[in-house]
């Protein structure tokens, strides 16, 4: 995977959790994710970060779930081997390459390797692997891994837009969004680049360029169609979209 999360990691919690997400953030996701995983047991997270999720996902069930997490950056990782400790399976590892994972029950993704991004004339599927046939490689994985009739739940997020904002000790984080590709608009350009800067006084601090793949939303349920994954249903409060293990 061609972007890594090093650069940004220190600040990763204090962005995210200070109102990144339109949603309500990490919370409203895990409860939805609860709600949609039932009495399934064996679950992976593609893109665990520092473990937010998986954190709020084990204190609201009890700890009755036995999470794996998977992150391509090591610094993210060790982020959630410290917030988790040994409550969570922690496989450092990029999706795309990785074969042999266990059968699973469930898995999802919320702030990892595909989310959806919703505007106002719809949503669309945002992946960190450039290349179409990275994401079929990684999808075909992901499908080998989920047992049949199994749940993977991508998280909607509001689009990335260009935009500054205060964080908690005198820090600014600020990101710059640019499209590219055949067209132009967040929602139809091939690809988006994402400038993230955490600034003091005016000094950029941290800095880190992410570049993603985007797929009108009906060319993505037929990627995941052909992959193995068939789409189900939206939640009805629009936090995930989910899609069944053929």
């Amino acid at each position: 995977m061609a972007n890594s999360y090093s650069a940004l990691s220190q600040y990763y919690d204090l962005i995210v959790t200070s109102g990144y997400y339109d949603y309500g953030a990490y919370d409203a996701y895990a409860r939805t994710l609860l709600a949609q995983l039932g009495d399934r047991r064996e679950v992976l997270e593609i893109g665990v970060g520092s473990g937010l999720v998986c954190e709020r996902l084990l204190e609201l069930s009890g700890a009755a779930l036995r999470i794996t997490g998977i992150d391509h950056a090591e610094s993210t990782i060790a982020q959630a081997r410290a917030r988790l400790g040994h409550r969570v399976q922690l496989v450092r590892h990029d999706i795309a390459e990785l074969t042999g994972l266990p059968a699973f029950d469930a898995a999802y993704s919320v702030a990892g390797v595909w989310y959806e991004a919703e505007d106002a004339t719809g949503t669309a599927l945002c992946s960190h692997l450039l290349e179409e046939s990275d994401d079929i490689r990684a999808l075909r994985n992901l499908a080998a891994a989920v047992r049949p009739g199994g749940p993977l739940l991508l998280a909607v997020h509001q689009g990335h837009r260009t935009y500054q904002r205060p964080l908690p000790g005198g820090l600014v984080y600020a990101q710059e969004v640019r499209t590219e590709g055949r067209t132009k608009g967040y929602m139809t350009g091939d690809r988006y680049v994402q400038d993230c800067f955490v600034r003091r006084a005016g000094e950029v601090v941290a800095h880190q360029r992410r570049s993603f793949r985007v797929y009108p939303q009906d060319r993505a349920d037929q990627l995941l169609a052909e992959c193995g994954f068939r789409f189900d249903a939206a939640t009805g409060d629009g936090l995930l979209r989910q899609y069944l293990r053929t």
